[in-house]
């Protein structure tokens, strides 16, 4: 039989509990838009005519990879199936198995190319090396664009997506209001709880003498 005081000291742990609960942690999962500085990096992905229109996603942190720095931003990545990842193969879904089945290395007329820039932004350079080992630079831009050359031979463009960070217009606080700097609430709400329990231990106290 759960006593009064049983119940009551119930009531002060979830009384508690709900003053100290915070929110539940912000997911990992990057952002629409460019990144703000110092806040992650920025990843561009270009379908060119796969469509549809480029993808601009921010990453938070400092991903280890080019290929964490794609999912870091919620973009999905496949590899192929004879090198995995070291071989991004589909973007996004893209291209589909019409175009590349992903059993090997993709096809010389029709691949995802990689390119870098940095925090700073200026212009896309081609990366010289694979994405799964790539470290991208802190607060810069990271650029996937499908490239169609028309012979195996011709350089792949970079992005249309320009490596430059927008403006980010930040609100002005809004004025605290008056008296509420101190948390008077949290603390009335404490000392209730301790009122409430040392009543329940006077009165289980009574009941055994």
């Amino acid at each position: 039989m759960i006593t009064l005081p049983s119940r009551i000291a119930a009531v002060c742990l979830l009384l508690l509990a709900t003053c100290f609960a915070g929110a539940a942690p912000a997911s990992a999962t990057g952002a629409d838009g460019t990144c703000p500085a110092g806040g992650g990096v920025t990843v561009v992905v270009d379908f060119g005519d796969l469509g549809p229109q480029p993808l601009i996603r921010c990453a938070p942190g400092t991903p280890a990879s080019g290929i964490a720095a794609l999912q870091g931003a919620g973009i999905d990545v496949a590899g192929s199936q004879k090198y995995g990842l070291a071989v991004a193969c589909r973007i996004d879904g893209k291209p589909g198995p019409d175009v590349e089945s992903c059993a090997g290395m993709p096809s010389a007329t029709a691949y995802w190319s990689y390119w870098h820039a940095p925090a700073a932004g200026g212009t896309w350079e081609s990366s010289q090396e694979g994405a799964q080992t790539s470290k991208p630079a802190a607060g810069g831009f990271e650029g996937w664009a499908f490239a169609r050359p028309k012979t195996a031979n011709d350089l792949p463009a970079p992005p249309r997506v320009a490596p430059v960070r927008q403006a980010v217009s930040t609100p002005a606080p809004a004025p605290a209001a008056e008296g509420s700097s101190f948390p008077w609430g949290l603390v009335i709400a404490i000392a209730a709880i301790l009122l409430i329990g040392g009543a329940a231990w006077v009165a289980a106290r009574r009941r055994r003498t």
